[in-house]
């Protein structure tokens, strides 16, 4: 058997350890090498076995005997490796060991239980045997040839010879690899639609030491007296300060953009003019923070209270923001803490929902309608004493005026009225207006056994018989007149309600048109006739089938 040169190679120790690492990648074909630029942290290869367990391989150049400098290098690598949390790790170094050292070596699980195999010079001439081409570079090539070829194998590795299984056997490595860089942050792989890769630096926790933190700096601009770039440079500011929202600010706005990071991730340094996008998004409450805003009066009586729920939160270089909304969603609250000046600022949007039933809108607009300047606004957290927040109304605090807020509170507290006296139930309409809600009101004065009246005008009637044109031109003045309707409907949207048989009265102040509609009559035997309604109760409507006597 033709044995390796290993005492030669031990004068080049990057030549003897990578071609244990070849001999490694062929007996392991699911073993990774580690780049050891910068450190190998403890490993030379690693592998992912089939029952999820990672083995650390370290290989070493030494020759002749474990010395107690060999030993302390050991041990370093020990330390380093540990942080990796392998379940095996087996030393590869061309020395067979004597009673003494194994005896050290076995020691060593006592403080690194991980430790497993010595492989030593018998055991790597064994296996390279097997491999000729090995023992021939090891033999004839010069070191960088020897090099040149590891580099070879690595790079054969990288073709994926079985398609689809070593992608995923390669990904699953690469992935469970890239989570074991820093123990604060994670690395998430994705695609671009160009197709470009991009790696997601996620934290782990949200404690994380000052010196780890990744930061940014350099300068970025904004032209004055430009619109696009001050409501960017405002969204910048925002961002930045209370988080929960994302910026991107394209190149035009850098200069001299640099990253600071933890040297396991191997991003700090200058980064290539290009894009920004910094993004300081919302994370859950959980579980929900409960408050309640409380308006009150001029008097200090409460006016109108709403519960509502925080169910988000985001952070800034200068405070946060609590996110919530009331329990059917129609009220969003947005609540910021500026910690330098320490004030909080409540901002309230109406958001109507899609599909949402009218009585889900009233109380946030009952709220909302009492919103009038002079007024104070609170926010009680749970159930403590003291409000967190109680401070004039300001104009900004909501989008729609307090009176216009009362109308529409009016509206849809009517048409759920309307839809519980009626059995008949359905969301608010799209298009739904003020106008309808007139009517909303008139089928409600209906229903409760009142009657509605409207005033003057003019109106038309279709006459079929004669005797009543005769009767209108021997009216000598205001006539009195009354119609039965088999039902009368509303429709809301396409929702009809059926009220029920009506009468409808009406007063007659005159006729407009009678000699024209006798001469309709007498030629097509009916007329339209064009009539003037009185200004007082011209028209008068009740529920019921009997005409008046």
């Amino acid at each position: 058997m033709v044995e390796v040169p290993w005492g030669k190679l031990g004068s080049q120790p990057k030549v003897s350890e990578a071609l244990i690492a070849m001999l490694v990648l062929r007996l392991r074909p699911q073993a990774f090498p580690v780049d050891g630029a910068g450190g190998d942290g403890g490993r030379d290869l690693f592998e992912y076995t089939e029952r999820s367990e990672l083995i650390n391989y370290e290989a070493k150049s030494f020759a002749g005997r474990m010395t107690k400098g060999r030993r302390r290098q050991v041990v370093d690598s020990l330390v380093s490796t540990a942080r990796h949390q392998p379940d095996h790790w087996d030393l590869l170094v061309p020395i067979d060991a004597n009673p003494s050292e194994q005896q050290w070596f076995d020691g060593l699980r006592s403080e690194f239980p991980f430790v497993r195999h010595w492989r030593g010079l018998s055991w790597l001439n064994t296996q390279i045997a097997a491999f000729p081409d090995l023992v021939r570079y090891s033999l004839h090539s010069t070191s960088d040839e020897i090099l040149r070829h590891i580099a070879e194998s690595r790079a054969e590795r990288d073709t994926l010879m079985r398609g689809v299984p070593d992608f995923a056997l390669r990904y699953a490595a690469l992935a469970a690899r890239a989570q074991e860089l820093s123990p604060h942050y994670g690395l998430h792989a994705t695609t671009a639609p160009d197709g470009a890769p991009v790696v997601e630096i996620v934290p782990k926790t949200w404690h994380i030491p000052t010196e780890e933190l990744i930061s940014f700096s350099g300068q970025v601009f904004f032209k004055e007296n430009d619109a696009e770039h001050t409501r960017l440079r405002h969204r910048f500011e925002r961002v930045i300060r209370f988080g929960g929202d994302d910026v991107h600010l394209p190149g035009e706005h850098l200069r001299d953009i640099t990253v600071n990071a933890p040297a396991a991730l191997g991003i700090s340094g200058p980064v290539a003019q290009g894009e920004l996008h910094i993004s300081a998004p919302r994370v859950p409450l959980d579980p929900p923070t409960v408050a309640s805003i409380i308006v009150r009066a001029e008097s200090g009586l409460p006016a109108a209270s709403l519960q509502v729920r925080f169910t988000q939160r985001s952070t800034g270089t200068s405070g946060g923001c609590l996110y919530g909304a009331d329990s059917t969603g129609v009220f969003e609250t947005r609540l910021r803490l500026d910690a330098s000046s320490q004030r909080m600022q409540f901002r309230m949007t109406f958001v109507p929902p899609n599909l949402a039933m009218p009585s889900a809108y009233v109380p946030a607009l009952r709220l909302m309608a009492q919103m009038l300047p002079g007024r104070l606004m609170e926010l009680a957290m749970g159930d403590r004493d003291r409000p967190e927040l109680s401070e004039p109304i300001p104009d900004s605090v909501c989008l729609m005026p307090p009176e216009e807020a009362r109308r529409w509170a009016d509206a849809f507290d009517g048409l759920a009225r309307l839809q519980s006296l009626t059995g008949h139930f359905f969301p608010i309409p799209d298009g739904f207006t003020l106008r309808d809600a007139l009517d909303v009101e008139d089928a409600l004065t209906l229903l409760n056994g009142g009657r509605t009246r409207s005033y003057g005008g003019t109106a038309s009637l279709v006459v079929v018989r004669r005797e009543a044109l005769d009767r209108f031109s021997a009216a000598a003045g205001p006539l009195r007149m009354a119609a039965v309707y088999e039902c009368i409907t509303y429709d809301f949207g396409g929702n009809r309600i059926d009220l029920g048989p009506m009468v409808e009265e009406i007063r007659v102040e005159r006729f407009l048109n009678l000699p024209q509609a006798l001469r309709q009559f007498d030629e097509e035997g009916e007329a339209t006739v064009q009539i003037q309604l009185a200004q007082d109760d011209s028209v008068v409507r009740y529920l019921g089938s009997k005409p008046p006597d």
